[in-house]
């Protein structure tokens, strides 16, 4: 299960939420595949608010090194919006890497996740590349279990928009992630 919030205009305004729930079934300690689903409600203050749907297949695989950590996840979605009757194919290509700092418990995370959309919409996603999103911060282990843990970081998103002009956000994510 996953839940974000994501705050727009200087964190003034909660511009979108997401709950993206799903099973998975874990084929080693290194691979798991993935099946779910993904609500996601976009507020922006100047419009109505949009209702997005996504059904999700997901492989996972990640492997521990001398030198640090590598995770990938690569996601297929299929969007569907309350304002739009085609179905969206979209790609993420998502890989990161962890590496210890000053204890087992504190690392550097750097990861970097590319979208492309498979086609055209009538609600505005354009075939090929959509976004790229790149992270570099640092984690820290909130418990001796692992169990908890928090990343906070520089995040910069490039979203290429056909109707305008390419977008660049500079951002601050924080995120706290809890696994058992």
């Amino acid at each position: 299960m996953e839940g974000q919030g994501r705050w727009f205009d200087n964190a003034d305004h909660l511009g979108q939420s997401i709950i993206r729930p799903g099973v998975g079934y874990k084929f080693s300690d290194r691979v798991s595949l993935w099946l779910g689903y993904a609500w996601v409600r976009t507020s922006p203050l100047d419009k109505a608010h949009t209702d997005e749907h996504r059904i999700w297949q997901q492989l996972s695989w990640n492997r521990g090194y001398s030198w640090g950590k590598l995770a990938t996840r690569t996601r297929l979605e299929q969007r569907f919006l309350s304002n739009g009757n085609d179905t969206g194919w979209r790609f993420r290509q998502f890989l990161k890497y962890t590496h210890p700092l000053f204890s087992e418990r504190v690392y550097l995370s750097l990861w970097d996740e590319v979208f492309v959309n498979f086609n055209s919409t009538d609600w505005s996603a354009n075939s090929g590349f959509g976004q790229n999103r790149i992270f570099a911060g640092v984690g820290v282990f909130v418990d001796p279990d692992k169990h908890y843990r928090f990343e906070v970081g520089y995040l910069n998103q490039f979203a290429h928009l056909e109707s305008r002009d390419d977008l660049m956000n500079h951002l601050i994510s924080a995120s706290l992630f809890i696994r058992y």
